[in-house]
């Protein structure tokens, strides 16, 4: 991330780490699994971890889990719809619209 970008999401208030976890799933629209994400951002797993349940849990990321995770190799995905529209919600409000 450049200093642009980071100047960016600190005038929003976004968290770097989560929208590093967004971008890497852009970028892989087939998936990645939590470990994948966490050894190409060099983050810690539980972060990565984190976040990826909180933006599953709003919408925009699917996964292929059911049930149970324990165990379980599970690929995240980006609901690049969802991602989109929540954009544009953002834009339209700072719009004043």
């Amino acid at each position: 991330m450049g200093p642009a970008e980071a100047t960016a999401m600190s005038a929003f208030g976004v968290s770097p780490i989560r929208a590093a976890v967004i971008r890497e799933l852009a970028r892989h629209p087939d998936g990645e699994t939590s470990g994948q994400i966490a050894r190409d951002l060099e983050a810690t797993y539980h972060t990565v971890f984190r976040h990826l349940r909180e933006l599953e849990e709003l919408g925009l990321v699917d996964s292929d889990a059911e049930g149970d995770r324990q165990g379980q190799r599970v690929v995240y995905r980006l609901n690049r719809d969802v991602r989109d529209r929540e954009a544009d919600r953002l834009l339209t409000y700072l719009d004043g619209r």
